[in-house]
Order: C-alpha cells, then structure tokens, then sequence
C-alpha cells in the first residue's frame, strides 16, 4: 500500500510541474506575440506599408491563431488544477495543446516568408533594375531559405551560416536581415524560450506514469527499507556480550 502512495505522489508531483510549465509558457507565447505585433508595425513604418499592404495585416491570423492556442495551454493547466488524481486524458491534453502552439509559432515564420516573396514580386524593376545591373546583374544567387522551425530559433537546429546580413540584391539596397521573416525570427530569439522545457516536462510525467517508473519505485523503496533494517540490527560485539 505504502509503495503504490509513493508512485502515486511521485506523479502528482509531476503532473505539479507540468501545470507551472504550461501557464508559464503560455505567458511566454502571448508576451511574444504582443512585441511581434509591435516589431511588425516598425517594420511596415520603415517601409511605407500601409493598410492592407502591411506585414502586420498579413499575419494577423497566424498571430491571432497562436494566441488562442496559448489559452488553451491555459486551459490544460486548468485541467490538471482542477483534478486531484489527474490522468492521462490530462497528459495529453498538455502534448496535443503544445503540438498546436508549436506549429502555429512555426507557422507564423513561413507566413513571414510567404509575405517576403510576394512583397518583392510586387517591386517594379524600375530604379532598382538599374542597380542590379550595376552591381552584377539579376539576382540569380539569391540566398534561398530553409524551411523555418522552432528549434531554428532555440539554437538545436542552426539555419546555414550567413543567413542573415548578406546582401539581398534583387532589393537592390535592403538586406536579407530585413524582412518580414527575419522580424519574426528576431522577436522570438529575444522574446520566447522555446518548447524544450514543455515538451520534457510532458516527458517526465509520462514516465512517472509508467509501469516501469513504478518499479523503480518500489525497488527504491525496498532498498532503503532494507539499508534500515540493516542499520537497525545488532552489531556482532553486542550479541557476544
């Protein structure tokens, strides 16, 4: 009885952290979002984007979408709150709610590139077809972007070397560190920490849910029953005497 109470606190600690880690990254995703909305609208500013035109325009859906997905990061916190015995419908409420929160935020940088390229297939050739040419022609070696990801922006996963500050000729003057995409990038590198910490809570509580993690329970708690009763036992020297 003693050791199912174990392995049962054992997991409701667990389940403890996991609610802590979910307000606080929901916290962190809406933060997030509220100085991208603002990078977004510096950036139209800088360029003259008005209304329709504009980056912030653009994305507002992408943004509008992960800021709901956040309350419901929310909302699985509350799950886990609100039952004293949470189970597994509460785990993965935690994981399905992350996974969306992590491909919407994913999605907001290739919305980013999406507005990019159609932003500079709007540019007239004009003064800036002079430029390219002096400057060695068309842009045929542009620098083409990988897929963007969230581990991109937490360091696990490095876009190649250079991505940012090279110049974008077919611009003619801007560089590739300005746009839309790279606003996004910026504002998450400095803004958010990522679902790595989420994702190994979710780990973790699994694992204290586990059959195995409850043997490892029991086996600790035989173990240290057992160094108790030997430490308990009568030395040699007093059972002579």
């Amino acid at each position: 009885m003693g050791k199912a109470v174990d392995h049962s606190i054992a997991t409701k600690q667990e389940f403890l952290k996991l609610e802590v880690v979910l307000v606080q990254t929901a916290n962190d995703v809406t933060k997030c979002l509220k100085t991208l909305k603002v990078n977004l609208g510096k950036y139209d500013r800088r360029h003259g984007l008005y209304f329709r035109r504009t980056s912030k325009y653009f994305l507002r859906r992408d943004i509008r979408v992960a800021k709901e997905l956040a309350a419901d990061l929310r909302y699985a916190a509350k799950r886990i709150y609100k039952n004293k015995n949470p189970t597994k419908s509460e785990l993965n409420a935690a994981r399905l709610s992350t996974n969306a929160t992590t491909d919407a935020m994913n999605d907001l940088i290739q919305s980013g590139r999406i507005y990019d390229q159609n932003l500079n297939k709007g540019v007239s050739r004009g003064v800036t077809s002079i430029i390219d040419d002096i400057l060695g022609g068309n842009d045929s070696n542009q620098v083409k972007h990988e897929r963007g990801s969230l581990q991109n922006v937490n360091g696990k996963c490095t876009t190649k070397q250079g991505l940012f500050g090279h110049k974008h000729i077919g611009d003619g003057i801007r560089e590739i560190s300005d746009t839309v995409e790279a606003v996004v990038l910026s504002t998450m590198r400095e803004s958010f920490g990522g679902f790595s910490a989420l994702k190994q809570q979710i780990t973790a509580t699994e694992d204290a849910m586990s059959p195995w993690f409850a043997t490892r329970v029991k086996e600790a708690v035989v173990d240290v029953a057992n160094k108790l009763a030997g430490d308990s036992s009568p030395s040699p020297a007093c059972t002579d005497n």
